[in-house]
């Protein structure tokens, strides 16, 4: 006669009281409260960072007797701090952000070529190649211009791809869903919070501009991040799309907005706009579990939300 089978074992996993890597209800509870509190120390040391570099920005030190060149060196020696500000945040959290993922290396790259595209466009290269874009300044305005673009990119990707955008995923990555929000959250943060902007005196229709383009383009960093897990790529993209897009008023002047270049834009900016939420909607888990590091045994191995 056959022995019955012990059903308790087998059955402690469907039971509804452990997670899918059979931790108790009282560890996943642990883990989810230690990802919340590193979220939450992670948004109240950026708010901080902000505040000191507002401070910073109305304070606003004479770098240089020439205006353009002052502006040009606050903004690297602003960025560069905030940097090295967010550096070691991003080393203790343990992302895995920093170095090119060896999961369909090649999907990562063809992700990252669109985004990069739009990054390009945003140079002024059509009016430069047909004269009615023209260079006025170069040498050492060129040299500071192309570090100001750097540290922009340098500061914004390392804390807001490289930091915040895994701390909001963290805990909301267990279906498409919440990838898809925590990918919008990240973004709207990014956008928003450029309206600091307004208390340097900056236009509101500049500003909300500012924020929106600010938005879209951190949601292309974010998706870029999913896949590349290499947040130097993000830099890279930024860097490009800063660079075209102070270009004319800082080291260039001319009309940046012939018809070809509107026609240009428009038709990349949707087609990337269109393929970048396809590659959105079919990001699962499986594509963002390996940014984090492995759990200890008493923490959940992925985020448990409601979405």
């Amino acid at each position: 006669m056959k022995e019955p089978r012990d059903l308790s074992a087998a059955d402690s996993g469907s039971a509804g009281t452990g997670d899918r890597q059979g931790n108790p209800p009282e560890e996943q509870g642990s883990g989810r409260k230690k990802s919340g509190r590193n979220a939450r120390l992670m948004f109240v040391y950026l708010a901080a960072c902000a505040a000191a570099l507002t401070a910073i920005e109305i304070i606003r030190p004479a770098w240089s007797a020439d205006e353009i060149k002052s502006g040009m060196i606050h903004v690297v020696v602003t960025r560069l701090l905030g940097a090295a500000a967010f550096l070691p945040l991003l080393i203790r959290s343990g992302y895995r952000v920093t170095r090119f993922t060896d999961r369909k290396p090649l999907r990562g790259i063809l992700i990252s070529l669109p985004a990069l595209a739009v990054a390009v466009n945003n140079i002024p290269l059509i009016g430069l190649a047909t004269g009615e874009v023209k260079i006025i300044r170069s040498g050492i305005y060129m040299l500071l211009f192309v570090a100001q673009a750097v540290s922009i990119g340098l500061f914004e990707e390392i804390a807001f791809r490289g930091v915040l955008f895994p701390a909001i995923l963290e805990n909301r990555r267990s279906t498409k869903k919440s990838i898809f929000w925590s990918t919008v959250i990240s973004s709207a943060v990014f956008g928003g919070i450029h309206l600091f902007n307004l208390l340097l005196g900056a236009g509101p229709g500049g500003v909300l501009l500012q924020v929106g383009y600010s938005f879209l383009i951190g949601g292309m960093c974010a998706v870029v991040l999913i896949h590349t897990r290499c947040v130097w790529i993000c830099v890279l993209i930024h860097s490009v799309f800063d660079f075209g897009g102070f270009f004319t008023e800082t080291v260039g002047e001319g009309r940046i907005w012939d018809p070809v270049t509107v026609a240009l834009t428009a038709l990349l900016g949707v087609a990337v706009l269109v393929f970048m939420l396809g590659v959105m909607f079919r990001t699962g888990p499986e594509d963002v579990d390996g940014i984090y590091p492995p759990k200890d045994d008493g923490d959940p191995d992925r985020g448990t939300d409601d979405n």
